[in-house]
């Protein structure tokens, strides 16, 4: 069975700090398929344009991408755009899957996928930083309960923890 998986990296004040780490520091279990808003799309196509498809960080999977707009694919990338609510999708991403993890890129679908109850786990690595402002991990998705699932320190300060929802 699919599991909706979200990988993040936090400041101690609850922004987005992906730019402290890459996905890399933690290995993710093997991605069934991708799941991605277009924000998150039109930076990767901006990478690739600019670098060529080896700049395609995402995993040999199905992609798909929640968009209002017109975006040309990539070579090689096998990418599904949906326009519609998160849930109107679930069913034909997990199938797409095959049984692997989806994986979700991007803070602001993360949140919906949380807010319609689709968001199985968190991956969160928490940095000994504050930064101050900026995008929260998980924004509109107030009044959802975790529990924790596993905690590990690591030698540089920061903590990798995992929580569940449901």
């Amino acid at each position: 069975m699919s599991r909706a998986v979200y990988y993040a990296s936090a400041s101690l004040d609850g922004f987005d700090a992906a730019g402290l780490e890459p996905l890399g520091s933690e290995v993710p279990a093997p991605a069934g398929a991708v799941v991605m808003g277009a924000g998150t799309y039109a930076r990767l196509r901006r990478q690739v344009e600019e670098e060529g498809t080896g700049a395609w960080d995402c995993p040999p999977a199905p992609v798909w991408v929640y968009t209002h707009h017109e975006f040309p694919g990539v070579e090689g990338a096998d990418i599904m755009f949906v326009r519609g609510p998160v849930a109107e999708f679930a069913a034909d991403i997990a199938a797409s899957a095959d049984g692997g993890d989806i994986w979700l890129r991007g803070a602001d679908l993360a949140g919906q996928y949380l807010r319609h109850g689709l968001l199985d786990e968190l991956r969160l690595t928490l940095h000994p930083v504050v930064l101050g402002a900026g995008q929260p991990v998980l924004p509109s998705a107030a009044g959802r309960s975790a529990r924790l699932l596993a905690a590990r320190p690591s030698a540089d300060g920061s903590v990798l923890l995992s929580y569940g929802f449901g």
